[in-house]
């Protein structure tokens, strides 16, 4: 090994010896939340079932990652959804979804009791082109 090559090694630890390690508490995720679905945006009018995993850290944050699908029996298939989800400060829920690749859905202040109520459904331009109303099942 070179004297570049052991002085780079050397100079990396000696870098790293300061750190301390630090211990995450562990994600949980809570599986197929479900709401009842109603919308009058184009092209999905006939979904009927909004179906999420929660994923996070209950311990230190009040914010999510959610993934899963909206259920569209009717059109014969399902949408890939994804996106964040939060309670605030006085309890009110705050979730903005992806429900395929050309709409998002925003749905701010929340009951936090029954995380349902209307939302608005925005499309890839950021034009609102609906609303959503979801029923926490």
């Amino acid at each position: 090994m070179s004297i570049f090559k052991k002085t780079a090694a050397a100079l990396a630890l000696l870098a790293c010896a300061g750190l301390q390690a630090q211990t995450l508490a562990p994600a949980y995720t809570y599986s197929g939340l479900t709401w009842s679905f109603s919308t009058t945006a184009a092209g999905i009018s006939q979904c009927s079932t909004l179906i999420l995993d929660a994923t996070g850290d209950v311990y230190n944050s009040d914010s999510y990652v959610v993934h899963g699908q909206l259920a569209c029996p009717a059109l014969g298939g399902n949408y890939a959804s994804s996106g964040t989800a939060y309670f605030d400060s006085v309890g009110k829920f705050h979730m903005t979804t992806s429900l395929s690749v050309t709409y998002q859905m925003v749905c701010d202040n929340l009951s936090g009791a029954t995380l349902s109520g209307s939302c608005p459904i925005y499309n890839n331009l950021g034009a609102q082109v609906g609303t959503a109303f979801i029923s926490f099942l």
